[in-house]
């Protein structure tokens, strides 16, 4: 029930604003929605920092080593022996690791090959358990890195 008259709206009905005029009410919604948009402010923030923090590790961690390797040929001797010539690019001594497979997928020979610096060709034979399907350069890496 409105105490006075200057209680009531002008369609009649009694105001539901707090004792003490509009300024409580405007303090209380303050509070209510206030922190939100500061909140949504700093959730931003931290969405971009990990973005750039994560394009970063990216760029870091991506097989961008400098190492480039290519096979040339290969050819299956006979039935203990494979070979295979590879093209590796790189600034430092690299160490590849040359594997070959049987007709069922099946490692059947691997060996570690030192390549020097710069563009080299490199022509090397693989002694297998069984005759090899396939030969391939499974991986080169800079000496000393475990990548």
């Amino acid at each position: 029930m409105p105490e006075s008259p200057s209680d009531l709206t002008s369609d009649g009905a009694a105001g539901a604003a707090a004792p003490g005029g509009d300024e409580r009410g405007t303090r209380s919604a303050m509070r209510r929605y206030g922190g939100k948009p500061f909140i949504f402010l700093i959730g931003l923030i931290a969405a971009g920092i990990f973005t750039l923090g994560w394009g970063a590790a990216l760029v870091s961690y991506g097989d961008g080593g400098g190492v480039a390797k290519q096979t040339v040929a290969w050819s299956v001797e006979d039935s203990s022996t494979a070979s295979i010539t590879f093209q590796v690019s790189s600034g430092d001594p690299v160490t590849c690791l040359v594997r070959a497979y049987d007709r069922q997928h099946v490692e059947v020979g691997q060996k570690d090959v030192e390549v020097g610096a710069g563009t080299k060709t490199v022509t090397t034979e693989i002694e297998t358990v069984r005759e090899a399907a396939m030969v391939e350069v499974a991986s080169c890496r800079e000496q000393g890195t475990t990548k």
